[in-house]
């Protein structure tokens, strides 16, 4: 599936750095994203209901997941890299965002593009103290293939049948109250049991 960006999304968010662009950004401080992050909640693009497509990732353990692991869950699937000034700003706040929505069986998933995989990610996440959401990696970015996209942060909202219901390209401040009723809205509440959560 193709994720689509209006000019005025990039425009009010975060601008997100296009993949091809790594040799450039190597060296980057926190200074040259000096931003005020805008609510996620005003800009996520919404979108009919679409089954999310195939790709896997890994776990720290090097264990081959997909969205189908979370069975019956909503998702926030947030594809970023530790050498990418804008996804850094944000992560701090997605992970806000998934201890308020855990209890609503709704969590975070942080997918990092970085080539150097688990091996980029584990310091970064003992420097910042980054706790409460897994590592997880896709140095090949096979997912952004999947998106149709070549610029991150991306950010997919996944509903508990597995379908895409909301997309955010680019950074945003994803711990407001508005933003984690959004999510809320557009996920729904737990399936009634005996209900399929896979897309039909």
């Amino acid at each position: 599936m193709a994720i689509k960006l209006s000019r005025r999304h990039f425009a009010a968010l975060g601008a997100g750095v296009l993949l091809p662009d790594l040799t450039a950004l190597a060296g980057l401080g926190k200074s040259a994203f000096a931003m005020s992050l805008p609510d996620v909640a005003q800009n996520l693009a919404e979108t009919l209901p679409e089954p999310a497509p195939d790709f896997h990732f890994m776990n720290a353990a090097g264990r081959r997941l997909d969205l189908a692991h979370y069975k019956g869950e909503g998702l926030i699937v947030n594809f970023w890299a530790t050498w990418c000034p804008p996804c850094r700003a944000e992560l701090p706040s997605l992970v806000v965002l998934n201890k308020m929505l855990l209890p609503d069986g709704i969590r975070v998933l942080p997918i990092s593009v970085d080539s150097d995989g688990i091996k980029a990610v584990i310091p970064y996440y003992k420097k910042h103290d980054i706790t409460g959401v897994p590592m997880l990696i896709d140095p090949s970015s096979s997912a952004l293939r999947a998106f149709q996209v070549n610029g991150i942060p991306l950010t997919v909202i996944v509903n508990r049948k597995g379908d895409v219901v909301a997309s955010l390209q680019g950074a945003g401040n994803w711990a407001t109250a508005t933003t984690a009723a959004k999510v809320r809205e557009l996920i729904g509440p737990p399936l009634a049991r005996g209900t399929k959560a896979t897309a039909t």
